[in-house]
């Protein structure tokens, strides 16, 4: 069994961060494959999340940096660094993110099972709604 991610609320998820790694591709977060299979419903190569740290003031959800998750395989360099199941960043966040190697983030893989890249939904629910706001303050 693997420390991390941990399930928190549905398609959310709580792990540590392990290091940064020039495997990953910019834009890409690394987690043991294993980890991944064992702990979550995330799909390796296919999912998307946005990060979070306990501390951070929260940013408007669509500001937040997207992420694409890989799997990191017993092979690979970056294996020591999440063992347990912690998170791996791309070098290409490493000066914003260093001091931050150990801290607790929260991964939020919502929107990457409920829109699936399907905004058209949110689009209209939000254009809907600014209309009706836009005729209630013209009465």
């Amino acid at each position: 069994m693997y420390r991390y991610p941990r399930e928190i609320i549905s398609d959310i998820y709580l792990s540590k961060i392990g290091g940064f790694s020039e495997e990953l591709g910019k834009g890409e977060m690394g987690i043991n494959i294993k980890a991944i299979y064992a702990n979550t419903s995330i799909i390796p190569e296919e999912t998307f999340c946005r990060i979070r740290f306990f501390e951070e003031r929260s940013k408007p959800y669509f500001l937040k940096k997207k992420f694409k998750i890989v799997g990191i395989e017993e092979d690979m360099e970056s294996y020591e660094m999440t063992r347990d199941g912690e998170v791996v960043f791309s070098e290409d966040v490493k000066e914003e993110l260093k001091n931050k190697v150990g801290e607790a983030v929260i991964i939020n893989t919502v929107e990457s099972f409920r829109f699936d890249g399907d905004y058209s939904s949110l689009i209209n629910y939000l254009s809907k709604l600014w209309k009706s706001e836009d005729q209630r303050r013209r009465n």
